[in-house]
């Protein structure tokens, strides 16, 4: 099973889904603003020391408001890595003083490090924020360079999930993702899409290319099949009648018979793309998420095993 605190699921998962990285940002940073829109920069920062070369980032970006981000993954302790964080923010940060340019362009930089270790054992807190301030009443926030630390094992020690809190749904991802789609309802997920993101690119990185081509090509056969062509439009009237029924109005009736198609559609291609990962899963269990039928499902697990 992969896990998604590996250098390399990790990176995977957050260089190519941006809402995710969105969501994680505006879950555990303490911003004024949200994140609405990221871009990705250049993901290290090397300079030579000795000989060695240092200072590896895992994600780094910048939002439309010009903030830059760095996210780092740290699996295991490591001499001086306070030292090493502070480092590369303040890289960033002198890096957007150009000769000639304004200061006044200069915009502050966000370390989130998740951390799959205890950093502080004696601490209740396993989330932790710093910044530089004054050490004179009225404490002012310089609010330059701001520091985040997650302490990924305190917080399974807690033993504690609030599925109403954002940031024990991140964790349960990056401890437990295979329970994620179990725990959280069809509505709960939707609500929470773009953490869902995060969770199916994870569920892809159990396959091969090898296994994800078979299951890609099984998916676009069934499209093709003429029987489920008509078997998504049937269930697409269907459901858009009820929807116009419950209006009494002719106006409500299309409307309803175009979202119910669509919705039909989508609820169906999910449920197939879920049965290729999910072989073993009962067709009860299938129903039930998609809201489908029984014969539907039986229909569905047939033509996946031709």
């Amino acid at each position: 099973m992969t896990n998604p605190r590996n250098d390399r699921i990790f990176k995977q998962i957050f260089h190519h889904h941006p809402r995710s990285l969105m969501h994680l940002l505006n879950a555990f940073l303490p911003l004024q603003d949200p994140v609405v829109e990221v871009e990705y920069m250049p993901e290290e920062l090397q300079t030579e020391s000795d000989g060695y070369l240092m200072s590896i980032v895992d994600v780094r970006c910048r939002d439309g408001a010009g903030r830059h981000f760095i996210v780092e993954m740290q699996m295991q302790k490591t001499p001086l890595f306070n030292r090493r964080v502070i480092m590369n923010a303040c890289r960033i940060y002198g890096r957007q003083a150009r000769p000639g340019s304004d200061l006044s362009e200069v915009q502050s930089v966000y370390t989130l490090c998740l951390l799959d270790y205890s950093l502080y054992p004696g601490h209740s807190s396993w989330v932790h924020h710093f910044e530089p301030r004054t050490d004179t009443p009225p404490f002012h926030s310089l609010g330059e360079l701001q520091f985040t630390f997650v302490e990924i094992r305190k917080w399974l020690e807690f033993g504690k999930f609030d599925e109403d809190n954002i940031r024990d749904g991140w964790m349960l991802f990056f401890t437990q993702p295979e329970k994620v789609m179990d725990i959280y309802t069809p509505e709960q997920r939707q609500r929470l899409n773009e953490m869902m993101e995060a969770v199916n690119a994870w569920d892809l990185t159990r396959y091969s290319e090898r296994d994800l081509w078979i299951m890609d090509k099984k998916i676009d056969n069934m499209m093709t099949h003429e029987m489920f062509v008509r078997q998504y439009q049937e269930e697409g009237r269907q459901l858009g009648l009820e929807e116009g029924r419950k209006d009494g109005m002719q106006q409500g009736m299309e409307q309803g018979l175009h979202q119910g198609m669509e919705q039909g559609v989508d609820r169906t291609l999910s449920a197939l793309q879920y049965l290729v990962q999910h072989p073993d899963i009962s067709d009860s269990a299938v129903a039930e998420q998609f809201e489908l039928s029984l014969e539907v499902v039986a229909r569905m697990r047939t033509t996946l095993g031709k």
